[in-house]
């Protein structure tokens, strides 16, 4: 896997995570069909760019949303 397929895997959860909505790996596999890997790279991406945010749901599972940012 070379960086353009990781950035471009990166888009397609940076779109699914813009609904302002938390997700689980689970969640975004069916809805990008990527792989676990692919999906982790991706966010490690997005990790690395500060554009995703990372939770733990009550039965201590990990949910990924995005950092939303205001100028004024």
């Amino acid at each position: 896997m070379n960086k353009k397929i990781i950035g471009t895997n990166a888009g397609i959860i940076w779109n699914l995570l813009n609904n302002n909505q938390k997700w689980s790996i689970t969640q975004l596999q069916e809805a990008s069909g990527l792989s676990e890997k692919e999906i982790y790279s991706a966010i490690g991406w997005l990790a690395r760019e500060n554009k995703i945010e990372i939770d733990k749901t009550a039965d201590n599972k990990e949910a990924y949303y995005l950092v939303i940012e205001y100028y004024f």
